[in-house]
Formats: C-alpha cells, structure tokens, sequence
C-alpha cells in the first residue's frame, strides 16, 4: 500500500519539477540559451557564496562523481571543471535535457539520465563520491535515497548531502507568515517571499525539513557524519537583513543543513 501511495505522490513531484527545473527561477531568459544558463550560474553562486568551499568542486579531480538530482547541472559542471568525471540524475526529463545542453554548450563531457533517486541504475560501488543538495527532502523516502547512495559509493567514498533544517527561521518564521499571507489573500509579506514560501512553494506536492539527529539517524551505515548548517543571501530583502541573518543565526538557524559521511 505504501509504495502504490508513494508512486502516485513521486508522479505529481515529477510532473510539478518537469514543469519548474530546479534554477530555471533564476533567470528570465530562454530556457537553453548560453545567456540563460550564465545567469542561473551567476545567481545561484552569489546567493551560496558559501558553495565552493562546502561542496569542494575541485577537490575530486579523476573521481567519479555522481548528482542526485542535478537540475540545470550547474553545480555538477562545476566538478567536471575541477576535473571529476560526472554523472548526473534527475527524476524529470526536462532536468536532463537542460543539463545535457549546457555540458555541450561548454564542451565538457557528461553522463545524465533520467532516474529515480530511491532506486538508482547504478552496480554497487560505482562512485567517489555522491553529491545531492536539496533534494532528496523532495522525494516520498527519503532514507530510502540515503541507502541507495550508500550502496553505490565504493568503499572510502564520501557523500555530501543538503536537507532542509526543521529548526530553522525559515521553518519557525515562514510557516507562520505563509499562512497569514495566505489567509489575509494579498501581498503584504511579498517582500519576504524567500522566507514566507514553504519547501519551494505553495503548488509544490512535497517537501519536508530534518532536524540533524534524525538525519544521523537516516545516515547510520555511514561513518564520520558531521553537520553543518547554512542559510542562503536572501534575494529579495533588505542588505542589512541578510547581513544580521548571516552574522547572527545561519549557522544555527539556517535552513540547510550540509551532512558528510564516508562509507
């Protein structure tokens, strides 16, 4: 019953990001187009100025790196330009065809297929390391996912993993102002829309946040877990605001929280 219930819930989380690839809010341009594709980069990094140094993209050169989840392949381009040779997943088709697009635009190889996270088509200990932020707090079984990421790393891999953080502002503020904003039906709060909107918004079928100790216990195959919590530059307020936010409550009451292991 589960899994029936599960699979009709994995269909509409298909059919809703098919329809919004991860990164395509973050241009106005074309879908596709090399203009495109550069200001979904620009955005994402300086919004996670913190990116380069969490995700260590050039730290893998020769490894075999898999995504879980790549949307536009942003960050997986990334690896490949430090060297890493790449994989990237993606549920959605319109995921992998973009992603694929902007590898060929830049020249650079990559292996990108469509897939489920929860039953990855890979042989066991395929990868270096398994890369997935952001995503898999949008998938019905969530440890399921974490289970098929360890069972492809090969010995002495690493995973990175980001999942949303329960204990956060943005769960104990924007939970809150999203249903005032909601129920009062006008754009009051438009200003904090970053904050009010709940696991990637109102249409979205799923999503869910973690406190770190469940996500431990989600990752309990691995060893040398640590957890470290972020929270991205808001785009839409104030300088001021990001600048208390980041300086006061990120790394306690961000809204990632970043897990590493090793297998």
């Amino acid at each position: 019953m589960r899994e029936q219930t599960d699979g009709a819930l994995k269909e509409k989380v298909r059919a809703y990001w098919n329809a919004h690839p991860c990164g395509t809010q973050f241009s106005s341009t074309e879908w596709g187009t090399r203009e495109f594709f550069e200001e979904a980069e620009r955005v994402r990094y300086t919004a996670q100025p913190f990116m380069h140094e969490l995700a260590g993209f050039d730290r893998f050169s020769g490894k075999q790196v898999l995504e879980v989840g790549c949307g536009l392949g942003t960050d997986l381009l990334q690896f490949a330009r430090g060297g890493a040779h790449v994989t990237g997943v993606d549920l959605t088709a319109q995921s992998i065809e973009l992603a694929k697009a902007r590898f060929a635009q830049q020249g650079i190889p990559v292996r990108a297929l469509v897939a489920d996270a929860e039953h990855l088509p890979f042989e066991d200990n395929s990868f270096d390391v398994v890369y997935s932020f952001g995503v898999l707090h949008h998938t019905p079984n969530t440890e399921r996912a974490i289970e098929e990421a360890y069972r492809v790393l090969k010995p002495g891999g690493r995973i990175i993993l980001m999942l949303y953080h329960k204990h956060s502002l943005h769960v104990y503020l924007g939970v809150p102002l999203f249903w005032l904003s909601n129920k009062l039906r006008n754009n009051k709060f438009s200003a904090f829309e970053d904050w009010i909107r709940v696991y990637d918004g109102e249409e979205n079928p799923l999503g869910k946040a973690y406190s770190r100790s469940e996500i431990r216990g989600m990752m309990r195959q691995f060893s040398n877990v640590t957890a470290t919590v972020y929270d991205p530059i808001r785009r839409r307020i104030p300088q001021a605001l990001n600048a208390i936010n980041q300086f006061l409550f990120a790394r306690w009451l961000g809204f990632w929280v970043v897990m590493k292991g090793e297998k």
